[in-house]
């Protein structure tokens, strides 16, 4: 009988945890989102070949992008409001959402790359910060907030040597920071076509993608009573890395 009383507690807990907010989250899906990519690269070693041609190495690199999208968030009757830039949206109602999402980077990089099978690896840490503009459209309302965040980068990547001056590249990473009403975390991923253009420069072009999270409400270290915010973007990819 007291092992049944101390499941049943357990249960009740998880289920308070689980639906105890007091806000609806905002969550915001953009697939057709043209995502702009520049890199710079400075190797600490010097190597025979052009820098732009994938090679081992211990390097720099810093790194800009962003994103621009928008969205439309059904939020239903019996769900509670959303809290965002000062405002209640009350349902039920139909909110449009727009977001400017920008990342810069500044990373060391380790990179691998067997110069007979033409494979390597990458792995990547630093410094970064992350911005997002968002703007909420309701029936009767307008709100609008400027996120942003400054925390840690870490990132993996691998790679394929396809032809001496082509390869075809897989990265994924992730930031964190200590904010919670800011922009608390960032996923992403990428998979592109890497071209090299002379000696110093290349074309990228692919797919990629950013999850971006404002956990607010979602902390439990935080008394925040605002809408949680996730940010899910994917899309073509494409952009200039400069190496020296």
């Amino acid at each position: 009988m007291a092992i049944f009383r101390l499941a049943t507690v357990l249960a009740t807990l998880a289920l308070a945890g689980c639906f105890g907010g007091t806000t609806s989250n905002i969550d915001i899906h953009d697939n057709g989102v043209f995502i702009p990519t520049t890199r710079i690269a400075v190797d600490f070693n010097e190597r025979p070949g052009p820098p732009s041609r994938i090679h081992t190495s211990h390097a720099v690199e810093l790194g800009v992008t962003g994103a621009t999208g928008k969205d439309d968030l059904q939020v239903s009757a019996g769900q509670p409001p959303i809290v965002f830039g000062g405002e209640n949206f009350v349902t039920p109602q139909e909110v449009k959402a727009e977001f400017d999402f920008r990342f810069v980077e500044l990373a060391y990089r380790y990179r691998y790359v067997s110069e007979r099978r033409g494979l390597g690896f990458e792995a990547l840490v630093g410094a970064a910060y992350a911005r997002l503009g968002l703007r909420l459209i309701g029936a009767t309302r307008t709100a609008a907030e400027k996120l942003d965040g400054g925390g840690i980068v870490v990132g993996l990547g691998t790679m394929l040597r396809l032809w001496p001056s082509g390869s075809l590249q897989l990265r994924g990473g992730g930031f964190a920071s200590s904010t919670s009403e800011g922009v608390s975390s960032v996923g992403r991923y990428e998979v592109v076509f890497e071209q090299a253009l002379g000696s110093h420069a290349a074309l990228r072009a692919g797919w990629a993608g950013y999850d971006i999270k404002s956990r607010r409400e979602d902390d439990g270290f935080s008394n925040s009573n605002r809408s949680p915010i996730r940010v899910r973007v994917n899309g073509p990819t494409l952009g200039l890395e400069l190496m020296f």
